[in-house]
């Protein structure tokens, strides 16, 4: 047994799929078959039921929490080690949504990357629920996110909660889209609009929705209905990249978050953000920057987190 074989299991065992594990390890399905089978060979239990499908055994249920737990010691050691060794090498693990980072990361990696060339980064894209999960459990060593107010209370005494900024829910639209539904009013329309929208006036035109149970989607639930209407959804996605591909076609209104608005304002010349009010308030969730309190963190995690409040500083401004 040694750490690549550890890994190679963990990999399977998350997709479930050893077509897709191979592809994302860059092995041939053959070899990984091999390792896992050694695996069992050197352990005298099976791991992996293989018909119908694949899904972990009793004892592979139990060999992926102790092989995660070895894994994420070894990266606390690296890192650890990485504060005394000439060469600063360490792992940084951060979750964080892919739009989030498409924001943030061009203000952040030049100047880490500077501080910190031996550090390489592994990111981690899940729900919010599943990542907050894995800060808890030391797989991650910082997350940002939106955590609810009943996740921030229970968790206050585990988790270092650091505010980055009050993230307004806006609603996007083209152009070609409001002037296909209100004509001559579409003048009118921009500028009640814009000082803040409650829906009402948009409830004839279709709308491209995250799927649930996403946070933003909950909040455009939330203000459907306190409008009183049920949407036109033209089609629903956990992807926001496929939301924001499709603004061209002009099929559909979508929700994105402010730190989302100045790069569509500048992907789209006719983009028109407005940002929505529940109960005659503007609609805002506020992003942390999270840690677990664990003692004295590495010192480029506490580079890299100084670096974030920089960027969101700089986002906020907009």
């Amino acid at each position: 047994m040694n750490l690549k074989s550890l890994e190679y299991f963990v990999a399977v065992a998350r997709d479930l799929n050893m077509t897709s594990a191979a592809q994302r390890l860059y092995i041939s399905q053959q070899a990984l078959s091999l390792q896992i089978q050694k695996l069992e060979d050197h352990y005298k239990v099976t791991l992996f039921d293989r018909h119908p499908k694949l899904q972990l055994t009793y004892a592979g249920i139990q060999f992926l929490e102790g092989a995660t737990r070895i894994l994420q010691e070894n990266v606390t050691m690296i890192n650890r080690l990485s504060e005394i060794s000439s060469s600063h090498a360490g792992i940084l693990r951060i979750g964080i949504p892919a739009y989030r980072a498409a924001e943030c990361f061009p203000l952040i990696l030049p100047e880490f990357s500077r501080l910190w060339p031996n550090v390489s980064l592994e990111l981690v894209e899940k729900s919010s629920e599943e990542m907050l999960n894995m800060l808890c459990e030391g797989t991650l060593d910082l997350l940002i996110g939106t955590p609810t107010r009943s996740e921030v209370q229970a968790l206050k005494e585990t988790v270092d909660f650091s505010f980055l900024l009050d993230d307004r829910s806006y609603v996007i639209f083209s152009d070609k889209l409001l002037d296909h539904y209100f004509g001559n009013d579409t003048l009118k329309i921009k500028e009640q609009a814009t000082a803040g929208t409650d829906l009402r006036e948009f409830s004839e035109v279709p709308f491209i929705l995250q799927k649930p149970p996403m946070r933003l989607r909950k909040a455009a639930d939330e203000c459907f209905q306190q409008a009183g209407f049920k949407p036109k959804i033209y089609i629903e996605s956990s992807n926001t990249e496929l939301m924001v591909s499709l603004y061209p076609c002009h099929l559909g209104a979508f929700f994105c978050r402010r730190s989302r608005v100045p790069s569509l304002m500048d992907m789209f010349f006719d983009c028109n953000a407005f940002p929505i009010k529940y109960n005659d308030i503007m609609h805002q969730t506020p992003v942390y920057l999270m840690r677990k309190k664990n003692g004295n963190p590495p010192a480029h995690v506490l580079d890299f987190s100084r670096l974030m409040h920089d960027a969101w500083d700089r986002i906020a401004e907009y």
